[in-house]
């Protein structure tokens, strides 16, 4: 069987297969530092908006300012990390789910117990993973996402990449980013049908 033909029946099996919903935004353009100081790095989660100063709607958007490099963070009204306790924001496990059933914390807040070396905290130098639910008005619906974050304390830590779904109550896990479409599979596969024609 020739190459072309393979990389044909392989588009249509694709394009036969359920299409999955592609409901998560996902971001990882470039690490956001955070600087080792009292101001760090805004981001504001729906939009990807990100500003090193106070942002003027920081009690009406989604919001969260890791500072100190991440050793401290603070959330807006409308962004409310998962924590334990209080306010200590939890270092979540790739695909842990993120629903209503999460421990967000109450309201507007801030975390300084999240890194050391117990269950849930975040380590040095390690990047991490925080769950959120968000709202993009008061009042508004809530939708979860996740942020990775990198922690220091001798340096700039950084944010390194975020998503969260674009359906309202629909759950995450951390680290889901959205399945590529099968027009993307369907050209990655006649490509390595016509690199693996060229080499024969």
């Amino acid at each position: 069987m020739n190459s072309r033909l393979l990389a044909v029946i392989f588009c249509l099996m694709l394009t036969a297969m359920p299409a999955t919903p592609a409901t998560i935004i996902y971001s990882d353009i470039q690490d956001i530092p955070i600087p080792l100081d009292a101001e760090g790095a805004y981001l504001q989660i729906d939009t990807g908006a990100t500003t090193a100063a106070f942002p003027a709607n920081w009690a009406t958007a989604p919001w969260i300012n890791p500072f100190f490099a991440g050793v401290y963070i603070g959330n807006s009204p409308l962004l409310r990390p998962v924590v334990t306790g209080p306010d200590q924001i939890l270092n979540l496990g790739l695909g842990t789910h993120i629903n209503s059933a999460s421990n967000f914390v109450a309201g507007e807040s801030g975390s300084s117990t999240h890194v050391g070396t117990g269950p849930g905290q975040f380590a040095m130098n390690v990047p991490g993973y925080l769950g959120v639910a968000f709202r993009t008005s008061a009042g508004g619906p809530e939708y979860y996402g996740w942020i990775q974050v990198q922690i220091s304390n001798t340096g700039p830590g950084k944010i390194i990449s975020w998503a969260h779904e674009t359906v309202s109550g629909q759950p995450i896990q951390v680290g889901t980013v959205p399945e590529p479409g099968t027009a993307l599979l369907c050209l990655v596969g006649s490509g390595l049908a016509l690199l693996q024609r060229r080499r024969a």
